[in-house]
């Protein structure tokens, strides 16, 4: 992956063994028991953003800490994102206190002092009523790359006991590996889950496949003071590596937050109206075949909420449980608002999800290590999901990330720029899993030729494909690209990007941020390319399980956006040029794979009216419905077994006689009924 060159070089010139001072500005603050606490370990390469957490302690609230006022190490600032701190609460410690989670930006500590022989680093700030703190957060500073060995080659085993299945020799890379000092090269996934690996590609094989080998993926852990650009070249230089790179941090989700006594919010759900304005899952609430039964959706997601009352999952809802443990430092209310948005319960208050019959599952992007700490890997929770066995083709799995791009800071790149990630949701798809991913909030043209990696025009569609299916955040409006949301050809469709009205969130619909209120928090201002994510993943999964109701088998992710992309509402034309696709419109893909035939109902009628059971010289009028379907194309009969014909109009039968009338209606997707039979008796014929 590029990497920054100013962050580079100001970890080059650092004095190793140094402790970073208080920023020269800063006054001596009153002293405040408050502690801070960085990860294990900091990855001092790779793009990303650091937690630091503030203990409360007795008398003091560390919620009560002005973001605005903390500094780390030589004035590094707490990070923004969407015009607010990156910050969220939760009892870190286990204390029975709520103690505040703030993140910076990697590139930001590096500028002010984060280095190889760093230990340690001063943090300040002050409270709502202006006391201060200052205090000192340990510090381990590494360097952990992400490597992909050949596939060919099948590696296994870890450190001085790597191997090549296929008996190759593997000095060479043991010798670069050696000469920067290697602590350890493990695995990307842990080693129960690789064993798991084979049978989940095989899996694939068999539905004619070809996916990537997740067990090539290695995590490579070397000193602070190694020279990174040139351990990186020289892995990258040997036939025997496919990628290598430092590995990023995370990023903030992609979102935009601007019997219960809880009023039914679900009028004001707009985007589950008809089209232009939404998806119209108005509609598809009302067919039982296309609310998501029967269809699993997974969220690649930092947390939610289990206990909020829309929602009401359980434990089992964690497909990640110790192995991969959620991450509490930006909050459940992100993963809640999500969850809302497809499986919000139908149950009279509160909101109503797209597919509220669908099951859903969250499986957290940070991997538990063996030192105790964890570690941000996306690509190895999706390859453990994989591992699981618990998905289906036609299943969904929504990931909610976005990651740092070639700019670093907040230009976000789609998360798929980290090569595993790519060959994890490839692995996904060959499986017939719909991968959808949001497309990231970096307001970046993904066309760029700063999308380049090993040579490779990452996200043109013409050389490579991962298979998912990428949203922009469009207007709620006019469709119109919003003005954070990444774009460019890669991507399929768009959601709204902001005025989703959801559980969880900000509470500014109902709840408030009253800790009381979290499990009846609502919001208003749901929005950004997480928000749109959930919307399409919506229209998809309305599709798949209409398609599984129906006995057809599952589409493929290819399919299901082609179809979505041809008949959604199309993206305003002020930002046709920033290309985020069409809004899907869920009554509009039905209607084009519907398979119910249309019904048709004789009548016989005649003037007078008849007495008793019998008819003189009757007229026939034929009436076909298609219910909501695609639409009655034509309609035939045939009288007493001869030769069908087309039905235009009423007529009329003047022979005598018992007579058998066959009628049958074909639709626009070729959807013809069994035929229809009625016999009656004309008793009378007249001149």
């Amino acid at each position: 992956m590029p990497q920054r060159p100013a962050l580079l070089a100001a970890l080059a010139t650092l004095a190793a063994g140094a402790v970073v001072a208080l920023p020269a500005h800063a006054a001596t603050p009153p002293a405040l028991p408050i502690k801070a606490v960085l990860p294990a370990g900091v990855n001092i390469a790779g793009p990303g953003f650091v937690p630091v957490t503030l203990l409360s302690a007795d008398g003091v609230d560390a919620t009560a800490v002005d973001p605005a006022t903390v500094r780390l190490g030589d004035g590094a600032p707490v990070a923004r994102d969407d015009g607010g701190y990156l910050t969220s609460t939760a009892d870190a410690d286990h204390d029975g206190r709520a103690d505040l989670v703030v993140h910076a930006d990697k590139e930001e500590l590096s500028r002010a002092g984060l280095g190889p022989g760093t230990d340690a680093l001063t943090v300040t700030g002050s409270l709502g009523d202006g006391r201060g703190f200052t205090t000192s957060a340990a510090v381990t500073p590494e360097v952990v790359l992400e490597v992909k060995f050949t596939e060919a080659l099948r590696v296994r085993g870890t450190g001085q006991s790597l191997r090549s299945a296929r008996g190759e020799d593997l000095d060479p890379v043991q010798a670069v590996l050696d000469r920067h000092g290697a602590r350890s090269v493990t695995p990307l996934l842990p080693g129960a889950a690789v064993a798991k690996l084979d049978d989940t590609s095989a899996r694939a094989r068999t539905r004619g496949e070809a996916v990537p080998d997740m067990a090539s993926w290695y995590t490579v852990v070397l000193p602070a003071d190694v020279d990174v650009e040139q351990a990186v070249a020289e892995l990258r230089a040997l036939p025997e590596v496919a990628f290598a790179y430092p590995a990023p941090d995370l990023a903030p989700p992609p979102s935009s937050v601007s019997a219960s006594a809880t009023p039914d919010f679900s009028e004001q759900q707009g985007y589950l109206r008809p089209a232009p304005q939404g998806i119209d899952a108005d509609f598809s609430h009302q067919d039982p075949r296309a609310r998501g039964a029967g269809i699993k959706i997974v969220d690649l997601e930092y947390d939610w909420n289990v206990s909020h009352e829309d929602l009401r999952l359980d434990a089992s809802s964690d497909l990640g449980g110790s192995v991969f443990p959620r991450y509490t430092g930006f909050a459940d209310e992100h993963g809640t608002a999500v969850f809302g948005e497809l499986v919000g319960q139908d149950n009279g208050y509160g909101v109503t999800g797209s597919v509220p019959e669908a099951t859903m599952y969250g499986i957290s992007p940070t991997q538990a290590l063996p030192s105790g700490g964890t570690r941000w890997s996306p690509g190895a929770a999706l390859a453990y999901l994989a591992g699981l066995g618990a998905l289906a083709p036609g299943d969904a799995v929504l990931l909610e990330q976005q990651t740092s791009g070639p700019l670093g800071g907040s230009n976000y790149a789609p998360l798929e720029w980290i090569p595993s990630v790519f060959d994890a949701i490839k692995l996904l798809d060959g499986l017939g899993v719909t991968v959808v991913e949001t497309g990231g909030n970096g307001n970046q043209n993904v066309d760029s030729d700063l999308y380049v990696q090993n040579g490779i025009k990452w996200f043109d569609r013409s050389v490579q494909d991962s298979g998912a299916i990428m949203v922009g955040a469009g207007s709620s409006t006019e469709r119109e690209r919003l003005n954070f949301s990444n774009y460019g050809s890669r991507f399929d469709l768009q959601g709204w990007g902001h005025n989703i009205v959801t559980s969880g969130g900000n509470g500014n619909l109902q709840g408030g941020t009253d800790p009381a209120n979290v499990n009846v928090r609502y919001t208003r201002t749901f929005g950004g390319t997480s928000g749109a994510g959930p919307i399409v993943t919506g229209a998809v999964v309305a599709v798949q399980s209409y398609l599984k109701a129906t006995g057809q088998e599952p589409w493929t992710a290819t399919e299901i956006a082609d179809l979505l992309k041809r008949t959604g509402t199309p993206q305003g034309s002020a930002t046709a040029g920033e290309h985020i696709g069409p809004l899907p419109d869920v009554r509009a893909a039905l209607k084009a794979i519907e398979v119910d035939p249309p019904t048709t109902e004789a009548a016989l009628t005649q003037r007078p009216p008849r007495q008793g059971e019998t008819y003189v010289n009757p007229f026939v009028t034929l009436t076909a419905d298609d219910g909501w379907g695609s639409g009655v194309t034509r309609t035939q009969y045939r009288l007493d077994g001869g030769k069908w014909r087309t039905y235009g109009e009423p007529f009329r039968v003047l022979r005598k006689g018992t007579h058998t009338l066959d009628s049958r209606s074909v639709d626009a997707n070729g959807n013809q009924e069994q035929a229809r039979t009625l016999t009656f008796e004309n008793r009378v014929t007249e001149p």
